[in-house]
């Protein structure tokens, strides 16, 4: 492919492409000079050829994406790079299959039959011309994709990279824009052939357009099959993560937190910059029951255990409170010894 190669001979010095196309695209080296050819010629379809090939690397891969909104084919190959990889592939190969067997059909169709076709009572044959002429503009970008990501794999470099440098691109950006109005174009045609009962003299053109409709049906159906194998969801069925359940907790969990009184900031305690409840918004009176959570916030006392008889867990930093808590300062009991607090019930030896 011209992205692909670098001409041997007298290439300028300052064409040299930027690392992140050139890992992508220049990684096969062909010399374009031939003996018969004279070494002026030769130099100069040289450069012509490096110049191509160079503009092509440009087109369909980026260096700069700073700018650029991350396409979700990344994140599906930053999620399992193996997987992504061959999820991409697959989904491409098939594509590009369902791609040039429309277009050919179509084609060789519309050769055959283009005059007869000119009597129907709806532009159908332009609809198809039109098709086929999308889904033939969309295969350059596919296969490019193919090779990034089967050359990614073979040189054993980032396939992240690659796909990023190349759903940046211009490339990527044209392909797009001419997917949404291939897609307005599919509403346009279904809308015509449900108006059009027949074409006596090009009767074959009806059927076909009902074929190619139902071709992009099963290939985007065909993707979503493939995504789901490569990805199973979880056994919610949504794929994404559950909330856990909110559980409220028992009596003697909530009466296991100690009470305090409050004061203001004299020690070196860190719950002592708290100065009001986060529950009912009011500021604390010095002496106000208060209720120490194993995260070492507190609450009113009455605020906080309404609150933990519906959520066992923290207001402010939603930690359960029958859980350790590593980052609370340990709490000295009786006989001297630091424990972290929690309000689990603790089994006494007899």
């Amino acid at each position: 492919m011209p992205w692909e190669m670098t001409a041997a001979v007298d290439p300028p010095s300052d064409a040299t492409p930027s690392a992140s196309s050139s890992s992508a695209a220049s990684q096969v080296t062909a010399s374009v000079s031939a003996p018969h050819l004279q070494p002026a010629k030769a130099s100069w379809l040289g450069r012509a050829w490096f110049s191509l090939a160079d503009q092509a690397r440009m087109f369909f891969f980026a260096n700069d994406r700073v700018d650029q909104p991350e396409d979700a084919m990344v994140e599906v190959i930053r999620r399992s790079p193996s997987s992504g990889s061959s999820l991409l592939q697959m989904v491409a190969l098939f594509s590009i299959a369902g791609n040039v067997f429309s277009t050919t059909v179509c084609g060789g169709f519309l050769v055959l039959h283009w005059s007869e076709c000119a009597v129907c009572g709806r532009p159908l044959r332009w609809w198809l011309l039109l098709q086929a002429s999308f889904q033939m503009c969309q295969l350059p970008v596919r296969v490019v994709l193919v090779v990034s990501l089967r050359r990614a794999e073979a040189s054993g470099s980032s396939a992240e990279n690659a796909i990023a440098s190349l759903t940046s691109s211009p490339a990527w950006m044209l392909s797009k824009k001419i997917a949404l109005f291939q897609y307005g174009w599919f509403v346009l045609g279904l809308v015509w052939w449900m108006y059009t009962d027949s074409c006596p003299n090009c009767p074959g053109i009806t059927k076909l357009m009902a074929s190619v409709m139902v071709l992009s049906g099963l290939r985007a159906a065909a993707a979503i099959a493939i995504f789901k194998a490569f990805f199973p969801a979880d056994q919610h069925g949504n794929g994404a993560e559950v909330a856990a359940p909110v559980v409220g907790a028992t009596t003697r969990q909530i009466r296991a937190n100690p009470i305090v009184s409050y004061e203001p900031a004299s020690s070196d305690d860190e719950t002592s910059a708290q100065v009001s409840c986060s529950i009912c918004l009011s500021d604390f009176a010095v002496g106000a029951s208060m209720r120490r959570l194993p995260c070492a916030h507190q609450f009113h006392r009455s605020c906080i255990d309404k609150w933990l008889s519906r959520n066992k867990r923290c207001p402010l930093c939603m930690h359960a409170i029958d859980e350790v808590c590593s980052w609370a300062p340990p709490v000295k009991l009786r006989s001297g010894r630091e424990e972290r607090q929690s309000c689990r019930p603790r089994r006494h030896n007899h």
